[in-house]
């Protein structure tokens, strides 16, 4: 199967299979919103039927505070996603197109894609193509999981790179974001678990509303100074890596193969505003250019 899936209800209908909706599969990414933080954490609930599909019902909840200190908002989402597993194609139904979504596709390899429909964004979102660039295998709590890089492009043109694994989905959010919404939302996963794994990304509780200097804490990398002006420094472990730098809509402006342990990056010729830096398959980090 490669480039174009065959349409959902021409495949046989399968059970929530081991490779996603594992009995008590929950979910905890970051949220950024301005100067509120705080987490959004989706679980898989029971099982209920769509469009004469079985699907999987999960629910959220989540909270965020201003730098967080007091006034916390907390939330909940009851039917917040309705995903669906039929053979290795997993689904998320899009209320905006009243049909199912591909979520991602766990037989993929390098050179296949699939088209977005448009997700639970509307508008916002356009339709992307998401291309498989790589694939390896990484292992938790000694369970070995799949894990696929994906190129996402729109008209053909790359924005980004984003990570899914077996069981655990997305790297960034529960479903992949829209470029005009990545300045402020999601910020990457912080934890997952399910009956068989557990698994934590920061050193910061999965449900904890972070301050400035928690947040700080939080990032995988180290980029300073920040605010900064015609450079940027990346603190990194010896060894090689790849920098790359993205602006606010995802665009790649650079990609550096680099010595640690410190880089230095030149970014004399870009305008103020807002970047993200990753380092390897790190989180990106936002940087700001004044």
């Amino acid at each position: 199967m490669r480039a174009t899936l065959l349409p959902l209800s021409w495949l046989p209908l399968l059970a929530c299979a081991q490779s996603w909706c594992t009995p008590g599969a929950t979910w905890t990414y970051g949220t950024e919103f301005i100067s509120l933080y705080g987490y959004a954490q989706y679980t898989y609930v029971s099982d209920t039927t769509l469009g004469g599909q079985l699907g999987h019902r999960i629910d959220a909840n989540g909270a965020m505070s201003y730098f967080g200190q007091t006034g916390v908002n907390y939330w909940s989402q009851p039917i917040a996603a309705i995903t669906a597993q039929i053979g290795d194609v997993v689904s998320l139904w899009s209320d905006t197109e009243q049909t199912w979504d591909t979520l991602f596709w766990l037989g993929a390899v390098p050179g296949d894609s699939w088209i977005r429909r448009g997700g639970p964004y509307g508008d916002c979102d356009p339709p992307d193509s998401l291309v498989i660039v790589d694939t390896t295998t990484v292992v938790f709590d000694g369970l070995p999981l799949r894990r696929w890089t994906v190129d996402q492009r729109t008209d053909g043109v790359s924005m980004f790179t984003e990570t899914f694994t077996e069981r655990l989905g997305w790297t960034m959010n529960f479903s992949p974001y829209p470029a005009c919404i990545i300045v402020d939302g999601p910020v990457g996963m912080r934890c997952y678990s399910d009956q068989d794994i557990t698994v934590s990304f920061t050193g910061l509780g999965c449900e904890t509303l972070v301050g400035i200097n928690d947040r700080e804490a939080t990032a995988r990398l180290s980029v300073f100074p920040n605010p900064g002006t015609d450079h940027f420094n990346v603190a990194l472990p010896p060894g090689a890596h790849v920098i790359r730098l993205c602006d606010a809509i995802g665009r790649e402006l650079l990609n550096l193969r680099a010595l640690g342990p410190n880089v230095r990056v030149d970014t004399a010729i870009f305008l103020a505003g807002i970047y993200f830096i990753g380092v390897d398959d790190q989180r990106p980090e936002r940087w700001v250019k004044e």
